[in-house]
């Protein structure tokens, strides 16, 4: 697993497009603060914190999922995970050490970005607040460890690098550009009384949908889901919310690992 860990680890962080993931990121987010820069400091949830969210919301887990998918099928379809699996290695833990290599490249690329934009915005003196900075942060980095993991679990059933890539679309597409549309079309057929409970169950089946409402939440912005929320909204106001988020997103990511290594089990026989 170590071994699998300092590989992706220099790999990710040697390739060029790591540079380019900061400069889009450093330029993303520091327009988006600069463009509001004439407001006064805003705190809670407004339309720029809205415009942020929904930006990272859609860029993030397509990028995750692209660069977690073909991370495995590039070994896939050079032939080197058919030389790994002659040497006597846990595909579990091989999964693991591919799954955190990547995970602290994508999080290290992200900070800088971020803390570039950070730091623009102090020199050009534009007013956001600790909390602010710190749950955006929290937002990313949350999108960045769930959809790199679904990201590794598709490139372990692709077999090309062409198909992972549109597997990493369709599963984008639908958890975050079709989500809203599937949930009305299936709860036209709910009985009213159970709408609640049906919203709830589809909430944590969808790790992105479950962190945006969480976050907007904790921005004070609840209100914005109707009563439907209610109950998760006053629970995610609790301060156990978030060891439970991130219990949830361990057993997440542990399900989606261990699946991830059953099925790289299953091609090596």
């Amino acid at each position: 697993m170590k071994t699998a860990f300092f590989t992706e680890w220099r790999t990710t962080l040697r390739q060029p497009s790591s540079f380019t993931f900061v400069i889009l990121w450093t330029v993303v987010i520091s327009l988006l603060f600069l463009l509001n820069r004439g407001l006064p400091q805003f705190d809670g949830y407004t339309n720029v914190l809205g415009t942020i969210i929904n930006l990272l919301l859609y860029l993030l887990p397509l990028f995750m999922l692209i660069i977690g998918s073909l991370s495995i099928t590039n070994e896939l379809e050079s032939g080197q995970w058919a030389l790994l699996s002659t040497y006597p290695i846990s595909t579990f833990r091989y999964v693991v050490g591919k799954f955190v290599g990547q995970l602290v490249a994508q999080i290290a690329v992200f900070s800088v970005s971020y803390g570039i934009s950070m730091v623009l915005c102090t020199i050009l003196q534009f007013p956001v607040s600790l909390k602010w900075m710190v749950l955006i942060y929290l937002f990313a980095l949350f999108l960045i460890s769930f959809f790199l993991g679904i990201g590794i679990l598709i490139g372990t059933f692709a077999s090309t690098r062409w198909q992972a890539l549109m597997s990493s679309v369709v599963i984008w597409f639908i958890f975050i550009m079709m989500w809203a549309s599937l949930l009305i079309a299936i709860l036209q057929f709910v009985p009213y009384p159970l709408i609640a409970n049906v919203l709830g169950i589809t909430l944590f089946l969808n790790p992105a949908e479950l962190v945006r409402v969480f976050f907007v939440v904790q921005f004070g912005g609840g209100a914005v889901f109707g009563q439907e929320f209610d109950t998760l909204v006053t629970f995610f106001k609790m301060t156990l919310s978030l060891p439970v988020l991130v219990i949830y997103t361990v057993l997440y990511l542990a399900t989606v690992l261990t699946i991830a290594g059953w099925k790289l089990q299953r091609r090596k026989l």
